[in-house]
């Protein structure tokens, strides 16, 4: 009996001991269960971009697979391009040809000059002054022939001498001779003016013609740089800095209508998780707020995350098909808002999709 309740007492401080360390574990659990929130309805997000393609045509080649990881630039599809460049060849032919008119225009423009309004302004005023000097001409031959008419009518009747006479005809005679001249040189001046001015409209078809080569080389141009986009098409690259090709819809030899998605790629820096978490636990989280991930691919690692973005509208917001209510009857559930929390790669292990668990330290730091 003495030996029973020795090794009684003896068990006692173990007892003792191992309920304390029970009540200690269940306290911090409880303690650790007071300002932390679990989730498990959350996943590794990132933006999957979809690459297809504004022209249609037949691939050629295809680079790049499944699951490779390529860098910005990377080509992953090749199209069938032959037509379009020969396109971009008779473009570019067509604008040397355009540019070879032009020097031809800029030539003839050059021969007609660059004075020709002041060519035909002098002899628009040489003009002028030729047909006032022609009426002055005339008014003196209408002199000098009264003047003539009198002094023959004199002579006849024996009132003039013979000198008298001679200098009216005289007279006479040369005020005929510069009236002449000053029409002959009238009419010159006015074939000069007619020349300068076809000369002046020369020039301005000359212009119009330039003009009109100068708008269908630019408009050549156009035509050269829409084909030259219709061929960078016919390439496909990779738009991000590092992606994962992720899945491809194509294969080499179809021939791919324009808009078909070809394939599908992600950048693996670029991730984060989506989780889902109650209505009635939102209050107690803030953007800012720390958490641990575990990852189910990897259970036996942890990472750490930070509360980036809380919805202000919960999932249900966003459903396609409503949930109407037509007979009445309501049946109350929890809805849950959408959290984005920002997570670092590591490795390369986090892939989007991955199911994960997060546990939120809610408390003020």
């Amino acid at each position: 009996m003495s030996d029973s309740n020795t090794f009684s007492r003896a068990k006692r401080p173990a007892m003792i001991a191992g309920l304390l360390i029970a009540i200690i574990l269940v306290a911090n659990w409880l303690y650790k269960r007071s300002y932390t929130i679990y989730l498990d309805d959350a996943h590794i997000a990132s933006n999957i971009v979809s690459l297809s393609s504004r022209v249609p045509g037949w691939i050629v080649e295809m680079p790049a697979s499944g699951g490779q990881t390529v860098s910005k630039d990377t080509l992953l599809i090749q199209m069938d391009s032959r037509q379009t460049e020969l396109s971009l060849k008779t473009i570019e032919l067509k604008i040397a040809n355009q540019q070879l008119a032009i020097e031809r225009a800029r030539a003839k423009l050059q021969l007609v000059g660059s004075n020709v309004d002041n060519q035909y302004a002098a002899s628009v005023a040489a003009v002028e002054r030729s047909q006032a000097t022609l009426k002055k001409a005339a008014s003196v031959v209408t002199a000098a022939e009264s003047n003539f008419e009198r002094s023959k009518s004199m002579w006849q009747k024996k009132l003039i001498s013979a000198q008298v006479w001679e200098d009216a005809q005289l007279e006479h005679s040369k005020s005929r001779h510069a009236y002449d001249e000053a029409e002959a040189q009238l009419h010159e001046l006015e074939s000069a003016m007619s020349q300068a001015k076809a000369a002046l409209q020369e020039r301005e078809i000359q212009t119009k013609t330039l003009g009109i080569l100068e708008r269908e080389l630019e408009l050549l141009h156009v035509e050269k740089h829409d084909t030259e986009i219709a061929l960078s098409d016919r390439k496909i690259f990779s738009p991000l800095e590092t992606a994962v090709i992720d899945k491809t819809f194509v294969h080499a030899g179809e021939f791919m209508p324009a808009g078909r998605r070809l394939l599908m790629l992600h950048d693996p820096n670029d991730i984060w998780i989506k989780a889902n978490i109650k209505e009635t636990q939102v209050r107690h989280v803030s953007v800012g707020d720390k958490a641990m991930v575990s990852v189910d691919a990897y259970p036996d690692r942890s990472f750490s995350a930070v509360v980036e973005r809380i919805d202000h509208a919960t999932s249900s917001q966003f459903a396609l098909l409503p949930n109407p209510n037509p007979s009445g009857n309501f049946t109350k559930v929890t809805q849950r808002l959408s959290l984005r929390l920002a997570i670092e790669q590591q490795d390369d292990l986090l892939k989007p999709g991955m199911m994960v668990e997060v546990e939120i330290d809610t408390r003020d730091e």
